[in-house]
């Protein structure tokens, strides 16, 4: 039989339960269509071209997880230059699960990059910290809004005028997730747009330069 709570003594408060999290490798390919800006305006007339990203990680049953990542982009100007970018990241990070229809994922970890520029004969790889966010918010059939954010700073050599930089990437994504299941394995589709802002890596000069554009991805758990 349960005590009688007397007055002036507060009640015990119980935390509602967090529902385990699904165990399991998780895997992920993005494909994106992206297009360049220069802070200068030195990017003349420049397309669309295709990007992707490819993850591969596992989730523990406690919402821990483990991921590592690979992003990768190459286009030409009308001006005859050619940028080649790439970044690889290994993040732990932990799933949250607030509210019944609300999912916060933050994460925390390494990351290399390296960014190529013909017209200004930069050559930047380095090394840095990367810390970002994954959140959903469920709308109903299987369909919810998500958000993504990253920021890392990189510190590395520009192999080219034979100096140190820093350099500082900013990233955000936002758009819709269709979630579904087979079998024993889970996933789901997205569709959104993307933007990154990548600092001091243009031109001889340091100039910032971006990357905007749509993304289609997948991503199971199995």
């Amino acid at each position: 039989m349960a005590l009688p709570v007397f007055a002036g003594t507060p009640a015990p408060v119980t935390a509602p339960p967090q529902a385990p999290s699904e165990q399991g490798w998780t895997l992920g390919l993005e494909i994106m269509a992206l297009q360049p800006y220069q802070s200068e305006g030195q990017y003349d007339d420049t397309d669309y071209d295709i990007a992707w990203r490819g993850s591969l990680g596992y989730q523990f049953s406690d919402g821990l997880f483990l991921k590592g990542s690979y992003f990768g982009y190459k286009t030409d100007t009308d001006s005859n230059e050619e940028l080649d970018m790439a970044s690889v990241d290994l993040v732990i990070g932990q799933n949250f699960k607030p509210m019944e229809k609300l999912s916060i994922s933050p994460f925390i970890g390494v990351r290399y990059a390296s960014f190529e520029e013909d017209m200004g004969g930069m050559d930047f790889d380095g090394w840095g910290i990367v810390i970002g966010l994954d959140a959903t918010r469920a709308l109903g059939n299987n369909i919810s809004l998500y958000v993504t954010a990253k920021q890392s700073v990189l510190f590395g050599e520009d192999d080219y005028y034979d100096g140190d930089r820093t350099v500082l990437i900013s990233e955000f994504g936002a758009g819709l997730q269709y979630d579904f299941c087979f079998g024993s394995v889970a996933g789901n589709v997205r569709g959104g747009v993307e933007g990154q802002y990548w600092s001091g890596v243009s031109d001889d000069d340091s100039e910032d330069m971006s990357l905007f554009g749509f993304v289609l991805g997948v991503n199971f758990r199995f």
